[in-house]
């Protein structure tokens, strides 16, 4: 991995983080564009969001009597950002952060559980950014949140998460892409639109004992598998049907 994805530091008693992803071939597909955060034109409200991020690094997890982590506060529609039907008996609550080598992974993972489940399994994302490690992580999450305040959170986070160029360039046409107006984005972003958003969901991280991403919970309870479609789908195929909207 090279310095932009510099490796992250295990504590002790915190558990194994998922393999690297190895990089996919040179010929492939271009490089990451290293462009530094300004380029976006709104640095500012990442800044102050990366600010912000740090003051709920400290805050504790919730654990079960039995000491199985819990989804803390649980899947709930009014307040997840949902992607699936109202009926799905099954939920995946995905903590995950945009501008990391496991984004354009954890994007196929989420599309083909999208293919094999379309009735049964609803999909929330929740942010953890972590912007020391990956720089672009908190612009990328506001570019998110400004789509949402135009009902397009998951339609931009598909093609951020689909998207290998991080640049300013690559941004705007995923906007564009997603069927958004890139001006009124930009300008929702630099008004740290979604931030209170963000903070929430790195809180709720913590609260589950998340400490990297992507990070996974089935139906309230934490995923401990491959991060790969098959085995991801046979633990849907699995789990205990539950009312939209709980957790188990």
């Amino acid at each position: 991995m090279d310095e932009e994805f510099p490796r992250p530091i295990r504590l002790p008693g915190q558990p194994e983080p998922p393999h690297e992803v190895p990089e996919e071939p040179r010929d492939a597909e271009p490089e990451i564009v290293d462009e530094p955060i300004d380029a976006y034109g709104a640095e500012a409200a990442a800044a102050d969001l990366a600010d912000r991020l740090e003051q709920v690094r400290s805050a504790a997890p919730h654990i079960a009597d039995d000491g199985e982590e819990l989804l803390t506060p649980p899947f709930t529609r009014g307040r997840d950002r949902v992607d699936g039907p109202q009926w799905a008996r099954s939920t995946l609550v995905v903590f995950g952060a945009h501008g990391t080598p496991w984004s354009r992974p954890l994007g196929r993972l989420l599309a083909a559980v999208r293919r094999r489940h379309p009735a049964t399994v609803a999909l929330a994302w929740r942010h953890f950014p972590d912007p020391v490690a990956h720089p672009r992580a908190a612009v990328l999450a506001l570019a998110a949140e400004a789509a949402a305040a135009q009902g397009r959170f998951w339609a931009l986070t598909r093609e951020l998460l689909s998207a290998r160029h991080h640049d300013p360039i690559e941004l705007s046409a995923a906007m564009v892409r997603a069927g958004l107006d890139p001006t009124r984005t930009l300008d929702a972003m630099r008004a740290g639109v979604g931030s209170d958003r963000i903070v929430a969901d790195t809180t709720s991280a913590l609260a589950s004992a998340v400490v990297f991403t992507p990070a996974l919970f089935i139906d309230g309870e934490r995923y401990r598998g491959e991060l790969e479609p098959e085995a991801v789908s046979a633990e849907l195929d699995a789990a205990r049907p539950s009312r939209p909207g709980e957790g188990r």
